[in-house]
Parts: structure tokens; C-alpha cells; sequence
């Protein structure tokens, strides 16, 4: 875990290029609707159920701060915010989120996720969103930004400009991703495991859909290290960047802040 905010180089001023890591456009594939009756068996198989132990870890984080307003970008079938739903419960007396905004670009996905978190909580909101452009969502509205496994997917630089956006200054930002084994040796390993039991695994999970396991190791090749995503961070204003390895750091945990001194800015 990194123990201090990460200091982005001295260079970096403006925003750095920032691409879609599995090269995916949810306008020509529908890979997300084919897949979200099997989503959650795909994520338990493609991480031998180890996804559960980093989305918790997550989960705990984003429950501590006890922020009023969160946004769960990408929710998918609702890992982060079924989490955080059942930290509160255990909890007597804790107080819940103002709102949650469980979101998905995916229809099918969201219904799932209202499925397995219901309409109970009255804090609990759903809406479909790209996390591309979040126009529903007021400018420096959320207190908490998250997003899991999701980024790689996605064309970072917007998608990191309107987190920016909708944060309030001082909101905290999470990002859960795929990231890079610090030991080169153990990653490059890692990497030839992942290109000869992905696609065996994922012919067979998948019923032999081969985009429902391409992009995610496409993604897992081609996303930045924890440090070149941390400066990408900090080159779109967020301070306090910091990032915590998982698992050897096959995934890390970045979260950062939108200073306090922001003003709001205007949908674009």
C-alpha cells in the first residue's frame, strides 16, 4: 500500500492521454446483455472467487467515511453497493448514505443489481448512466465517486473529468482496478497464466462468447501501472492520490480527492 499521497512528476500539468485500455465501445457490442444472467459466475470463476475479498476491502472503505451522497458508476449487478447495503445493516444505529446512486449504461445489468439489492433502503436510488457523461448528475453534487472493474473498460479522460465534475470539493474518489505485480518476473507470469486460462475458462463460463472475456484480458494487458494511473489522477486535479496493491498487486485500490478549493464546474 502506498503510505503517502502519490507526488506525480514535476512535468505533469496537463492532463495525460488517457485511452480505453480493452479497446471496448458498449455502442457496437453488447457484450454486457448477452452476459448479465452470467456475470456474477463469470466474476467468481475469472478471479477464483478472490473479486469478493478486493470488492469487500472496497466496500469497508466507502462505508467509513459515512459520505451523504455516493455514485457507484458502472455498478454492474451491484457488487460495491450491495456491500456497502450490508455493512449497514450489520450496523445498529450506523448511519446510512443520504443517497446511493446505483448506476449501469447496461439496462440489463441494472435490473439485476435492483434484483439483488431491492427497493427497501430508502437511501437506495437506480439509474442508467454513462459513466462517459453523467448529464442527470448536478455539478459537485456527490461526495463519493466509486468505480470497480469498470475503467478499463472506459475512455478514461472523460470519465475521469466528470468524476471531477460531479464531485464536491473535497469528495473522495475510488477506483478498483486491474494493475501491475511489482515484480516484473511475477507479473510477466501472471500475464502468460492469464492468456492461456482466460480463454479456456471463458469458452466454456461464456458459452463460447469470446468478447466476454477479450476485453477483460485485453484490459488486463493494456491498463496502466498503479503509478501512471495515479498520475493520470493528478493530472486531472485530484490531490491526495493514493493507491493500495491487492493480491500481490494484481488489482490496486486508488482513491484521491477533488481539492477543496474547486469551484463547481458546468455540464459540458
Amino acid at each position: 500500500m502506498s503510505d503517502r499521497p502519490h507526488t506525480p512528476p514535476a512535468d505533469l500539468v496537463t492532463p495525460a492521454a488517457t485511452g480505453n485500455a480493452a479497446a471496448f465501445s458498449a455502442g457496437t457490442d453488447n457484450v454486457f446483455a448477452r452476459v448479465a444472467g452470467r456475470y456474477d459466475r463469470l466474476c467468481d470463476i475469472f478471479s477464483l472467487f478472490v473479486h469478493r475479498i478486493w470488492k469487500s476491502r472496497m466496500a469497508a472503505r466507502i462505508a467509513a467515511l459515512r459520505a451523504g451522497t455516493i455514485l457507484d458508476v458502472a455498478s454492474g449487478t451491484g457488487h460495491i453497493p450491495l456491500r456497502v447495503q450490508r455493512i449497514m445493516r450489520k450496523r445498529p444505529g450506523a448511519a446510512a448514505p443520504e443517497k446511493l446512486l446505483v448506476t449501469d449504461l447496461c439496462p440489463e445489468m441494472l435490473a439485476i443489481a435492483r434484483e439483488n439489492l431491492g427497493d427497501s433502503d430508502p437511501w437506495l436510488e437506480y439509474a442508467i448512466m454513462d459513466a462517459h457523461r453523467l448529464d442527470s448528475v448536478e455539478s459537485g453534487s456527490v461526495d463519493l465517486y466509486s468505480i470497480s472493474f469498470a475503467m478499463k473498460i472506459c475512455d478514461r479522460g472523460p470519465v475521469l473529468r466528470e468524476a471531477m465534475r460531479v464531485l464536491k470539493p473535497g469528495g473522495v474518489f475510488f477506483c478498483l482496478e486491474a494493475a501491475r505485480i511489482p515484480n516484473g518476473f511475477l507479473h510477466a507470469a501472471y500475464l502468460k497464466y492469464m492468456d492461456w486460462c482466460l480463454p479456456v475458462i471463458g469458452r466454456i463460463a461464456a458459452n463460447g462468447d469470446p468478447a466476454a472475456y477479450g476485453y477483460l484480458l485485453h484490459g488486463i494487458h493494456e491498463f496502466p501501472s498503479q503509478t501512471r494511473f495515479a498520475d493520470e489522477l493528478a493530472s486531472h486535479g485530484f490531490e491526495d492520490v493514493r493507491f493500495e496493491n491487492m493480491t500481490l498487486g494484481i488489482v490496486a485500490l486508488h482513491t484521491a480527492r477533488k481539492p477543496h478549493g474547486s469551484r463547481p464546474a458546468e455540464n459540458p
